[in-house]
């Protein structure tokens, strides 16, 4: 068995020129030009898949190569997957040249293989280098330009990979930060075998909010918290992909929010004694909150305009404001800046510094005990914020939108903090909880988007237009604010399920 420790990238073939010469800076002990013919395996039911396996038969030249990959972990664009290879002859599988023991107990490798068939096929030309870093370390470079086939759709691979062959992990993060500054290159965290299955299902990437990070009350603070920033960042990259691949702009909604969760969790460990002196990658997510800042502008107003813009149907003069709703849209970032920014060289740095320090955070070893427990931190800052929240909004019997959305941020805050740490107690308590503050949170979004149609009116010149928008606005924030003090007084009466006593 041999173990891949390898960071891929997506690039743009038309800077192939820019790729060698950065190559050449190097010493290049070899270089291949080859042909890779591939061939991906399965059952109809998907069995290998369903033990996080996955076949493949490789030619090269006349030599035939087969490999099972085993599911391994992604981080960033940091590839760690065991794998097992078997010459054999032909392209046709033979399971029983594999060990016995990298099957699951029970499987019946016999019947597996009669059920074999070719799913998908990755054809593509590899340019590879092996080049020696500092201290000896051999480090591979493949540059792979081609194509996935399945079921007669077809996708392009243009990826660069960097393994480590020999030697001092810290040489790789070297050498794809000098990657990292060519034009149009991303971090990858999307196999081609994945990108297979979808195209073979016709599956496409769809935006995921993010949810409760997978934390368990017996973790260290440590361990949490190298649990918590893989969490975030998994679903920023998936987001990235899935905006990349469709143009959703729902997906940048949701990378916000990751965004947003990895800014927590830096808050959160802070306040546990947790250094993060010296990691330049949290000056690069501050800039990439400021990046994306305008996010919330821009769903303000494509809530206005969705669905035939039904929720200003009534307004008069509704194609004028439409038009003035568009016109502010577009003085945001279009799709190529967007797409700049998600191939910009510092935002490449950012995952591959938090990648490194993640990689280097699981290497460390505690010394001394920690003087307090995941579960009793947690309970302290859980209550801190909510009880905060709480007493800011508990001051009036009814509050006004100017009372309530300066407490946005601290309400978004909150809600991060449960997806980073409800789990260390009870998921469902936790979802309960979190129900009439997520009420208020859209209550307030709702107020956002009528603060724009306020602030349109004041510029209008007929007066006595402006003055029917000016009632449409106060009657809808009178409903609105009336709706969430119901919200706000289910919130506060809820009790603060960390706190309860265990059964």
């Amino acid at each position: 068995m041999e173990t891949e420790i390898e960071i891929k990238f997506f690039f743009n073939a038309h800077f192939a020129d820019e790729l060698l010469e950065e190559i050449s800076q190097h010493t290049v002990i070899s270089h291949k030009n080859q042909m890779l013919y591939n061939v991906y395996f399965e059952t109809p039911s998907r069995a290998l898949r369903a033990m996080d396996m996955g076949l493949r038969v490789r030619r090269i030249d006349e030599q035939c190569t087969q490999t099972i990959k085993t599911s391994g972990r992604v981080i960033g664009g940091l590839h760690q997957r065991p794998e097992y290879n078997e010459p054999i002859d032909g392209l046709q599988p033979e399971l029983a040249r594999f060990k016995s023991k990298i099957w699951p107990e029970n499987t019946n490798v016999k019947e597996l293989q009669e059920q074999l068939e070719p799913l998908f096929s990755t054809d593509f030309r590899r340019l590879h280098w092996l080049l020696e870093m500092q201290d000896g370390t051999l480090i591979e470079v493949a540059y792979d330009c081609g194509k996935i086939v399945a079921n007669q759709a077809e996708s392009e691979i243009c990826e660069i990979e960097l393994e480590l062959v020999k030697g001092d992990e810290a040489q790789l993060f070297i050498l794809a930060k000098d990657i990292a500054a060519l034009p149009q290159v991303r971090l990858g965290n999307v196999s081609k075998a994945q990108r297979g299955y979808m195209l073979t299902e016709g599956a496409h990437f769809e935006a995921k909010s993010i949810d409760l990070s997978d934390l368990t009350a017996g973790m260290t603070l440590q361990q949490a918290l190298s649990v918590n920033f893989q969490h975030g960042l998994k679903y920023l990259q998936y987001n990235e992909n899935c905006y990349l691949e469709s143009g959703d702009f729902s997906a940048l909604v949701e990378l916000q929010k990751s965004i947003m969760f990895l800014h927590q969790n830096i808050h959160l460990f802070k306040e546990a004694g947790i250094s993060f002196v010296g990691c330049s990658w949290v000056e690069d997510l501050q800039w990439l909150a400021r990046s994306f800042s305008w996010i919330d502008e821009r769903l303000v107003f494509r809530n206005l305009l969705e669905n035939k813009s039904y929720y200003i149907r009534k307004l008069p003069k509704l194609k004028h404001l439409q038009k003035r709703i568009r016109i502010a849209d577009q003085a945001l970032p279009n799709e190529e800046d967007i797409f700049n920014l998600l191939h910009n060289t510092r935002y490449c740095n950012f995952i591959l510094g938090l990648t490194e320090w993640l990689i280097q955070l699981e290497k460390t070893v505690q010394v001394n005990e920690e003087v307090i427990s995941l579960v009793t931190f947690s309970e302290g800052v859980l209550t801190e914020g909510w009880s905060k929240l709480i007493k800011l909004l508990s001051a009036d019997a009814l509050l006004s939108t100017e009372q309530l959305l300066p407490n946005q941020g601290l309400l978004i805050s909150n809600l991060m903090t449960e997806l980073s740490l409800g789990n260390v107690f009870d998921f469902e308590k936790c979802t309960k909880y979190c129900y009439p503050w997520l009420d208020i949170y859209q209550g307030m979004m709702e107020l956002s988007m009528l603060d724009a149609i306020y602030e349109l009116a004041a510029d209008e010149d007929e007066g006595e237009i402006q003055a029917e928008y000016f009632k449409w606005v106060k009657r809808k924030q009178d409903s609105l604010l009336s709706a969430i003090e119901q919200s706000k007084q289910r919130a506060v009466m809820n009790e603060m399920y960390w706190l309860e006593p265990e059964n």
